[in-house]
């Protein structure tokens, strides 16, 4: 009976779990927003504490940094858009390229193939040699023309008409608007929310040492995530110089690509190694062509292997294991826009359970310290 009941209380943890999944994937387009929104609020708390300081009322201070953030969000917008049609416009190049290098790949596979069945032609004293040859010819031309085909289609194809885009219009500003709202009155009442969660999760008379340390846990979270821009802005810079070095066009986009996407970790440096390469075989050929990505790799592994560590030590560090399970799930589950909130939410949840631990084990250490004190005092 007690293995029924655990069974039982298995079962109804994993239908909870698979409930609660589905529900966060079908209320995508409003959890998503907020979510992201809660998580730059809490990055953003050291701006919030200065307005405090400076003695902005807590409705001017949120307001400002409001206006701060969509800014911000606007100009990384403008720096992305270049990016995405430059991409559009060389996809014919970036194709026609590409079938031509696994046309030549297929050649010489195809090359070897014949070479081996001459061999064994004239070893068996069999003629198949030169008809395979030319079979083997023949459908290189055909292959070749197949994998060359797709190059010729219309890339504007990729871009939505202007009648969808109206479509999606109000999905995306319906986005914006939550997004906004979270994230004011987040910044409006966040000190608010601290004091009533102590209040719900904390034992009597220590709301306010919890509340301290749901605050403490929120300035860890933002440091970690200012070190990181400014690291990944230095990343940017060095990308940015190497393309100039190299010749490679729009060298301040590739700088602001590997500053922005350094922020998605693993993926985002993959995908820019991707697209590195793409561009080292459109502008480049033999050997060179394998220069962008080697490069950018190697700035990468410097700053991955040597600058973070060196700059933020062994705080909040994360088993990577568990980083790329969060970003993988929440890319599944809510897109890119999942795959920004991840490594914040991981590691603010990381920070807060530590720091609330940490807060009850002191709490037990003082009470046993107090009864020890009391039995002392009454023995006496």
């Amino acid at each position: 009976m007690h293995k029924l009941e655990r069974g039982a209380q298995v079962a109804v943890i994993a239908i909870g779990v698979v409930a609660f999944v589905t529900g966060m994937s079908l209320a995508q387009d409003v959890l998503a927003p907020m979510v992201l929104a809660l998580v730059i609020g809490v990055v953003l708390s050291p701006i919030s504490d200065m307005w405090m300081r400076i003695g902005f009322p807590p409705a001017a201070g949120a307001l400002t940094s409001l206006i701060l953030t969509l800014a911000l969000l606007m100009a990384l917008i403008f720096v992305a858009q270049p990016i995405v049609v430059r991409i559009i416009d060389a996809w014919p190049v970036i194709l026609q390229e590409m079938s031509a290098t696994i046309a030549e790949v297929q050649n010489a596979l195809r090359g070897l193939e014949s070479v081996s069945e001459q061999v064994e032609g004239a070893i068996s004293g069999e003629g198949t040699g030169v008809a395979a040859a030319a079979d083997g010819s023949i459908a290189s031309s055909r292959d070749t023309a197949e994998v060359a085909a797709p190059a010729n289609g219309d890339p504007s194809a990729m871009v939505p008409s202007p009648v969808e885009a109206l479509s999606l219009a109000p999905a995306v500003l319906a986005k914006v608007v939550i997004f906004a709202g979270v994230l004011f009155f987040f910044l409006l009442t966040r000190v608010e929310i601290y004091a009533w969660i102590a209040r719900r999760i904390a034992p009597a008379g220590q709301e306010r040492e919890i509340a301290l340390r749901l605050r403490a846990a929120e300035r860890q979270v933002s440091t970690y995530f200012i070190t990181i821009s400014i690291i990944n802005a230095g990343l940017g810079a060095a990308v940015t110089i190497a393309v100039m070095i190299m010749g490679l066009p729009s060298p301040f986009i590739w700088g602001a690509a590997a500053m922005l996407l350094n922020f998605v970790l693993y993926l985002g440096p993959t995908a820019l190694i991707a697209a590195f390469t793409v561009a080292g075989i459109v502008h480049f050929d033999g050997a060179m062509s394998l220069l962008p990505p080697v490069v950018y790799l190697t700035l990468n592994m410097i700053e991955a292997q040597f600058v973070t560590p060196t700059a933020l030590g062994k705080r909040l560090s994360v088993n990577p294991l568990l980083i790329f399970l969060a970003l993988v799930f929440l890319l599944w589950l809510w897109g890119p826009l999942g795959g920004i909130v991840a490594i914040p939410l991981l590691l603010w949840g990381i920070v807060l359970s530590s720091n609330l631990r940490e807060g009850r084990r002191e709490l037990e250490e003082a009470m046993r310290a107090s009864e020890e004190a009391r039995r002392k005092a009454e023995a006496a």
